[in-house]
């Protein structure tokens, strides 16, 4: 049996990216996905390829910086397939610019799309949930506004630490109607969005592809992801990075990851070592995946 099989999703920014990439290993896992962005171009090759896997897809273009957009996509969602069992709020937009030159109509959109059309997309779709006692959610945040802070992104950076809030707060509120809410906090992904940060010297070292970071996504939507997973914010950029020291010591030795993990505490460092420690699960669904994970710098 697939680990979603039989479940209907609802992917915000799915057309490329880090949404098409989850779409696509969400459908070969055994899920229906509804797919929404403005470009309907993008939805509807990835439909196509969403289909390939004897799932049903569907494309509702629609601009997430508008509410009255983002409500109709919910209503046309819902018209489609009856339930949500995992709605993932990906869409976003990120900006180059110091406060003083960023125009407060650019600002207000930023906003509008990374935290309003966020919020009440979960507003819409989180009654249905709630109705079925059950669902999952996933809000992709960002390692600028959580981890690191640099200048020229005050908007951006704002907008992702508001989203992470929303996460963690939302998952104490619905803890009790069997919802687990979590963030992912992506690092340097190979997006259209990476290559205009590249452009302007924002983003240095490697990148990872997006079906990389699509497992983190599946593993949390699935049943692997047990209660104590509920409201956990999984940081992408540190787990990986974890991954490949683990990965390197594995080929040194030939030992398990669970006997290579304590000897690592000091060269990964206290976060990145809690990190591991703690999803466990989630480590060892990765390194199953095959990839080979490379060094962030």
């Amino acid at each position: 049996m697939k680990l979603l099989d039989g479940k209907y999703a609802l992917i915000s920014g799915g057309g490329r990216g880090i949404g098409r990439a989850v779409a696509l290993d969400f459908a070969k896992n055994g899920a229906n996905i509804a797919i929404t962005a403005r470009t309907r171009e993008e939805l509807d090759k990835t439909v196509e390829e969403i289909e390939t896997y004897g799932v049903n897809g569907f494309s509702i273009p629609a601009d997430h910086s508008k509410v009255e957009d983002v409500i109709n996509c919910v209503k046309q969602y819902f018209e489609e397939f009856k339930t949500c069992d995992i709605l993932i709020a990906n869409a976003g937009m990120t900006h180059i610019s110091s406060i003083v030159d960023f125009p407060i109509e650019d600002a207000v959109n930023l906003f509008n799309l990374n935290v309003i059309g966020t919020y009440t997309l979960i507003r819409y779709v989180i009654p249905s949930m709630i109705e079925q006692q059950n669902g999952r959610i996933l809000i992709t945040s960002s390692v600028q506004g959580n981890v690191y802070f640099v200048s020229n992104k005050v908007a951006y950076s704002t907008s992702k630490a508001a989203v992470t809030a929303l996460g963690k707060t939302l998952q104490t509120e619905v803890a009790q109607d069997n919802i687990h809410v979590n963030v992912i906090v992506p690092g340097a992904i190979q997006t259209k969005m990476m290559e205009y940060l590249k452009s302007y010297r924002q983003i240095s070292g490697n990148t990872d592809p997006p079906e990389w970071i699509s497992p983190i996504y599946l593993f949390l939507a699935s049943p692997l992801a047990k209660k104590k997973y509920k409201g956990r914010v999984i940081n992408q950029q540190m787990l990986f990075s974890g991954l490949y020291q683990l990965q390197t010591k594995i080929k040194e030795t030939g030992n398990d990851y669970k006997l290579l993990l304590p000897s690592l505490k000091k060269q990964l460092g206290k976060e990145p070592y809690s990190l591991l420690t703690k999803n466990k699960e989630l480590v060892e669904f990765m390194l199953n995946q095959g990839f080979e994970f490379q060094s962030p710098i």
